[in-house]
């Protein structure tokens, strides 16, 4: 009679003590290593930085004019200024939402073209060649088009935003989905799966590191769609905020504000680094030769 206990091969209560020692050994070591890796990369970025800041501050007023290059103490001086003032929030917060909304435009009709396309038979010969010509077409020209169309708005330079990321992430997520092991979707197939189980178990598998990838790069491509759109024609955001205070040569407040600008890249890259690590959690990480 069964006691209510699973019935299979008995599990031993605990492993030999040697083989458990042998491998808490190992997984000390790997947290030791992780660690060694994470301090050396950490000590080696704050050295960069300090030489980089170094240097500038070195040229400025030596090597270059202090009115094309400021110095670090000043441009910290008018970051903390028209962070005080409130000029750097009230155009930042425009500057954020041109980026955020075309970033996210850009990023799911690119991801939906491309599916798309992969799905229709004969789709990706047919509309490569269109694309690629389109994309070769300088984004920068862009600009005065949809000012034109659309007028000095948010919504110009939210569609220049997306074109920048459009295209990135359609032809990295086409590749992507061109990588599903064949042999792998004939076996699922055989087993009785229908095209979207094949798609959700095999292919987008497959396409999610592409598509992280150009979800990351794309980060700054959006960005710099909404800059471009308020160099062009504006009357707030950072893009307005440069323009203006190159006009009038006040260099570290120019500087100011692209460090702004470094700050918002920065957040948006923590946000799909968070997403990469769960989507790709089976994708080992890459480790230093030091390491």
């Amino acid at each position: 009679m069964s006691d209510g206990r699973p019935l299979g091969p008995a599990v031993p209560d605990c492993a030999d003590p040697r083989e458990q020692a042998i491998l808490a050994r190992e997984a000390a070591d790997v947290v030791r290593r992780d660690r060694r890796l994470t301090a050396a990369v950490a000590t080696w970025q704050v050295l960069l930085l300090a030489a980089l800041l170094a240097a500038w501050w070195g040229a400025s007023g030596r090597l270059v004019d202090h009115l094309f290059l400021s110095d670090p103490l000043s441009v910290a001086s008018a970051f903390g200024r028209i962070a005080r003032d409130g000029t750097l929030w009230f155009n930042l917060r425009y500057t954020l939402t041109e980026t955020l909304a075309g970033y996210a435009l850009g990023a799911s009709t690119g991801l939906l073209a491309a599916v798309v396309t992969w799905l229709i038979p004969g789709g990706e010969p047919v509309l490569r060649p269109l694309l690629l010509l389109a994309y070769a077409t300088p984004k920068i020209a862009l600009a005065p088009l949809m000012i034109l169309w659309f007028g000095i708005g948010l919504l110009p330079k939210i569609l220049l935003a997306a074109v920048f990321v459009f295209f990135i992430v359609f032809f990295n997520t086409l590749a992507g989905l061109a990588t599903a092991p064949p042999g792998l979707v004939q076996v699922v197939r055989v087993m009785g799966a229908g095209p979207v189980a094949v798609f959700r178990k095999v292919v987008l598998p497959s396409a999610t590191p592409f598509i992280v990838v150009a979800l990351r790069i794309t980060v700054p491509a959006a960005l710099i769609g909404a800059v471009v759109g308020e160099f062009i024609s504006s009357n707030r955001g950072v893009g307005y905020l440069i323009s203006a205070a190159s006009s009038r040569y006040r260099t570290a407040d120019v500087f100011a504000a692209i460090f702004g600008l470094l700050i918002v890249v920065t957040l948006m890259n923590a946000g799909v680094s968070a997403v990469e690590r769960t989507w790709v959690r089976w994708t080992p990480r890459e480790r230093s030769p030091l390491g």
